[in-house]
């Protein structure tokens, strides 16, 4: 009898223990103040973890510079080319839009807004254009959120001179982007008939915040309100001249810093106890887009167009005829996206986060086949690896007489040089490359060919320094003029600010 009573003891120590163990196996991993790493250097050898760095590592026409895998909330997978590391800052561009909308869930969270309000309180312009202030008056914080406000706005014009983000960025709305894109023509249908893909509307949602809050308080409000929460000391946040935070494409952070960001959707918007996002918002985010559904958003090529939430790209089949985006990737998988290929995937039920940063057009396409090899190495090595999806549509190449013209046309509008100008200085003044790697990796080659830039970085201007761009011998080709410089410059007393085209 005795030792039944042992034995019973010994039985309820062990399932106490066996619950234990699985609590604390449970229990989530924060990276505070900064991630651990597991031990898998024997895992890197096997043959999955071998292909996912021959897939992701190796591709001849677009470049990795940095790569880093989460899962379990321990670094699995760290990755530096010879120009980037560990605690450079890295240009996101669109990535951007993911984290504006989390600026905008935080204003939420605290009743300071809500995504019924029209767009007018806060931006009451008024145009000599029926259909626009009719349609203008529609918009709500909603439309933001999920980019179908309306806006005639093509981001993917050839015709450099018509294209709204170049514009708005280093062309006459360099100044005040938000009123630039507050600005543009609507369509006839108004808000939510149709989603499109705009740098611009995110940045008028930043604009939105900087009334909400006031300029003081706004100054400091991605690091209050977001970054210092997450632990993120590398984020730099770049505005125009009026002080508004580039909201589509101005943020630049370190891939343990993206990481952060990452972890964070991935844990519903909770960190370490805190609620920076609440799970409602988390699903508004992960909601497909009202305009995407629309019948007025005609998709062609899935695998090209793809599925939009809330700010954020979605794997889920939407539409009609059409399947996932990346049908060898998980549903649930949802990641923030920026030109040349910066990304952060959440892989929800693998527990698992991928950064990625580099350059050179084309890495969407490798997409699926980079997160299966991802998932064969790290959660399962029996999962199929996708394949390249090239998208059926190819865009129409530019003969020699329209890329000149091309040009020619943005020399004259002081656009090109305000492109390179802008870029190459928070390419060399934020993230710390040398300037032909800049305008190697930025794509000014034929740029800089064409017309023979004249480059000076440190530029002295009011305290601060800068980098300016001359098309020293453009009348070569034109016999028309030499076209303006331009400057922009970065203050080191507010280096989180990093570069402004002046």
């Amino acid at each position: 009898m005795q030792i039944n009573k042992v034995m019973m003891l010994f039985i309820i120590y062990l399932f106490i223990l066996f619950q234990n163990s699985n609590v604390s196996a449970e229990v989530t991993r924060w990276p505070v103040p900064d991630w651990e790493t597991a031990d898998n250097s024997s895992k890197m050898l096997s043959p999955q973890c071998q292909k996912f760095k021959e897939v992701s590592l190796n591709s001849k026409d677009v470049k990795t510079d940095g790569l880093l895998v989460i899962k379990d909330g321990l670094v699995q997978f760290e990755f530096y080319d010879s120009k980037n590391s560990i605690n450079k800052p890295h240009a996101l561009w669109s990535v951007t839009k993911t984290i504006t909308a989390a600026l905008l869930g935080i204003a939420e969270r605290d009743g300071r807004i809500n995504l019924d309000q029209k767009l007018y309180e806060y931006y009451p312009i008024i145009k000599k254009d029926t259909i626009y202030n009719n349609n203008y008056k529609k918009i709500s914080i909603k439309n933001l959120l999920y980019l179908d406000a309306g806006f005639i706005w093509n981001e993917a014009s050839q015709d450099v001179s018509a294209n709204p983000v170049i514009g708005m960025l280093y062309g006459t709305g360099h100044r005040d982007m938000a009123t630039f894109a507050a600005k543009i023509k609507m369509i006839k249908k108004g808000p939510s008939y149709k989603w499109n893909y705009s740098t611009g509307i995110p940045t008028i949602t930043m604009g939105v915040l900087k009334k909400i809050y006031g300029n003081e308080s706004y100054e400091e409000l991605p690091w209050r309100n977001l970054f210092n929460p997450l632990g993120i000391t590398t984020a730099i946040f770049e505005r125009d001249s009026s002080g508004t935070f580039i909201g589509g494409a101005g943020s630049f952070a370190t891939l343990r810093d993206l990481a952060k960001i990452g972890y964070l959707y991935l844990n519903g918007g909770q960190w370490n106890g805190e609620v920076i996002l609440t799970p409602e918002w988390i699903q508004k985010m992960l909601t497909p887009s009202p305009g995407y559904v629309s019948p007025g958003t005609v998709i062609t090529d899935i695998s090209d167009e793809g599925v939009y939430g809330g700010s954020i790209w979605l794997n889920r089949k939407i539409k009609d005829g059409f399947g996932k985006p990346y049908p060898y990737s998980p549903e649930d998988m949802y990641l923030a996206v920026g030109l040349l290929g910066q990304l952060i995937i959440m892989l929800p039920t693998q527990k698992m986060i991928i950064v990625r940063t580099g350059y050179g057009f084309g890495f969407n396409s490798k997409i699926d086949k980079f997160v299966s090899s991802a998932i064969s190495c790290f959660h399962d090595p029996k999962y199929p690896l996708g394949k390249e999806i090239p998208p059926l549509k190819n865009p129409p190449k530019l003969g020699l007489g329209k890329i000149i013209m091309n040009v020619k046309n943005s020399v004259e509008a002081n656009t090109l040089q305000g492109s390179i100008a802008k870029t190459v200085c928070s390419c060399h003044l934020v993230s710390g490359l040398d300037i032909p790697t800049c305008l190697e990796r930025n794509d000014f080659t034929l740029s800089k060919l064409l017309t023979k830039l004249e480059v000076k970085k440190n530029v002295a201007f009011d305290g601060k320094i800068g980098i300016q761009v001359k098309l020293a011998r453009f009348a070569r080709l034109f016999k028309l003029h030499y076209g303006n410089s331009a400057l922009a410059y970065y203050d080191p007393n507010h280096a989180e600010y990093g570069c402004t085209l002046r």
